[in-house]
C-alpha cells in the first residue's frame, strides 16, 4: 500500500503540469550596451585639406557611407619623379573602403583603408593610368582633423605601360 501511494504521488507530482491552467507570463528583459571599445568616428562628412609626398597637392575626401568614401587629388609634381605618366599636373579619384577597427590603441581609433582608382596627368605628355590606394587614417576627437598616411600601387596605361609606387601624408579638415 505504501508503494502504491508513493507512485501515485509521484505520477501526480510528474503529471500536474499537463492539468494547470495556461497563464500568461510577462518577461523584462533590459538590454544595456557594452562598452569594451571607444567610439568609432566613421568615414561619412566631408574633408579638405593637402597631401603632401608623392604628388603634393590638394586633397578633398567625401564621405559615401560609414565606411566608403570618394578621394578627389588635385596635385603637382616638380621632382619629376612620376615619369612613368609623363605629368607634372595630376589628378588623381579613388573610392575608398574603411576597416574601422583596425588598430585601437586606447582611446583612439586607426581605420586602415584601401580603394581603387584612376589618375589622369597632364605635362609633356598626356598620362592615364589606374592606381591601388592603401594606407591608416587618425580622425581627431576634440578638433574637426584628419591624418592619412598612405602609399599607392599603380599602373600607367598611356603614354606608356609601366609601373610605380607614390604615397605621403594627407592633413585634412573635416568639414562636416
Amino acid at each position: 500500500m505504501k508503494r502504491f501511494a508513493l507512485c501515485a504521488f509521484l505520477a501526480l507530482i510528474a503529471l500536474a503540469p499537463l492539468f494547470a491552467k495556461d497563464e500568461k507570463k510577462t518577461v523584462t528583459v533590459s538590454i544595456e550596451p557594452i562598452k569594451t571599445s571607444p567610439r568609432v568616428m566613421d568615414a561619412s562628412g566631408s574633408s579638405l585639406g593637402l597631401f603632401v609626398g608623392q604628388p603634393t597637392g590638394i586633397s578633398y575626401r567625401l564621405g559615401l557611407s560609414a565606411d566608403q568614401s570618394l578621394e578627389l587629388k588635385a596635385a603637382w609634381d616638380l621632382s619629376g619623379a612620376s615619369r612613368d605618366a609623363g605629368a607634372n599636373i595630376a589628378l588623381q579619384v579613388h573610392w575608398l573602403l574603411e576597416f574601422p577597427r583596425f588598430l585601437i590603441i586606447e582611446e583612439a581609433t586607426f581605420p586602415a583603408y584601401l580603394g581603387a582608382g584612376v589618375f589622369v596627368g597632364a605635362g609633356k605628355e598626356f598620362g592615364l593610368g589606374v592606381r591601388a590606394p592603401f594606407g591608416l587614417l587618425y580622425r581627431a576627437r576634440r578638433t574637426p582633423v584628419e591624418l592619412a598616411l598612405e602609399m599607392g600601387l599603380g599602373l600607367a596605361i598611356l603614354p606608356a605601360t609601366g609601373f610605380h609606387i607614390d604615397g605621403g601624408l594627407a592633413i585634412r579638415y573635416r568639414i562636416r
